[in-house]
């Protein structure tokens, strides 16, 4: 096995400008107007835009092809903020848990997370393949007058109280989110006055989107550690790169991280917001949903088997109950004109 090697890259965010002369400084970055940043040919193709919209709320829009693997690890500083992250790039990004190299086996990934700027985060953008992700930084403060609005003072207190919780998710990008990141993923030049105005606007509905979604949660009150998230992440990575066969039970994933089957159960459901079998479940469900658009299925019956069910009948019912539709009726036959 041919081992390549990786350019590694450690900064830290702020919610002003100053962060991104670590970047010209590593890598021999440009910096234009102090919020376009262009990478070195030989590392990257495209560049990123750094802007404050408001006070307390700044956004990052990354989008580059990388030409060498490139490790990007977010330093945990302590500087009040909370990341939002969206990623929505042409092919999937590996994270690296703990020490371990992490890659989902499948299209329809988690594209979306929320974390605490203490947390860690390691990523390795796909080379030669284009990368394309928005982070929102939001102040703690202002964030939590704006999640006021929509909890009890109490449950409010608790929430963002950090000695007794951790405010930390991933999950799937919600579809009005996704509309405003492709249609920025369309415009292709973010350079000027137009494009900066429309970058603006965005980051101000995906706050609010995310402020909306995450009144809908339910308030899991818990202190997470570094290695609970990995070790929590870990089980969900494995999950999504086994899709294909059937659950692989709760005692089991709780002994991969490492936990007791409540403890485990509990922090699967705080940072992704189901539980294990659910999300297990419903990402079956999901990948189903892409293989019956791909044009390589003749019927439902080989869909089902492909994805381990042992009975189509039930593919089909619990297909219908979460997407509110048969499985027949978004079924692209396979052309078999062409024959073997």
């Amino acid at each position: 096995m041919t081992s390549t090697k990786i350019k590694s890259l450690y900064y830290y965010y702020t919610l002003t400008p100053q962060w991104q002369e670590q970047i010209v400084k590593n890598l021999g970055a440009r910096l234009i107007d102090n919020k376009l940043l262009i990478l070195p040919e030989d590392i990257a193709s495209g560049g990123s835009i750094f802007l404050e919209v408001a006070p307390g709320l700044s956004v990052h829009l990354l989008d580059m092809t990388f030409h060498v693997q490139v490790a990007i690890t977010r330093v945990p500083k302590d500087h009040n903020y909370y990341m939002i992250y969206y990623d929505i790039g042409d092919e999937i990004t590996t994270h690296i848990l703990g020490d371990t190299i992490h890659k989902a086996g499948y299209h329809s990934k988690l594209g979306m997370g929320f974390m605490d700027c203490g947390i860690k985060g390691v990523i390795i953008p796909p080379v030669g393949e284009r990368t394309f992700s928005l982070r929102l930084l939001v102040d703690k403060t202002y964030y939590k007058s704006l999640a006021a609005t929509n909890r009890s003072a109490d449950v409010t207190d608790m929430l963002f109280d950090e000695s007794k919780n951790t405010l930390f998710f991933y999950s799937h990008i919600d579809s009005r989110s996704k509309v405003l990141l492709n249609e920025l993923k369309e415009a292709h030049h973010f350079s000027g006055t137009s494009f900066e105005l429309k970058l603006k606007h965005t980051a101000l509905y995906l706050l609010n989107y995310v402020v909306e979604r995450t009144a809908r949660f339910e308030p899991i009150i818990n202190k997470l550690s570094q290695s609970d998230i990995d070790n929590v992440l870990k089980t969900s990575a494995y999950m999504l790169a086994n899709l294909l066969t059937e659950f692989p039970g709760l005692p089991a994933m709780a002994e991969m991280a490492g936990m007791s089957g409540t403890k485990y159960k509990g922090l699967f459901k705080k940072i992704l917001k189901e539980s294990p079998l659910n999300f297990f479940s419903n990402e079956k469900l999901l990948l189903g949903q892409k293989l019956l658009q791909s044009g390589n299925f003749q019927n439902v019956n080989e869909v089902a088997y492909e994805l381990g069910y042992s009975n189509p009948g039930y593919f089909t019912k619990m297909y219908k109950k979460l997407f509110e539709v048969s499985p027949g009726e978004v079924l692209v036959k396979k052309n078999s004109s062409s024959k073997e």
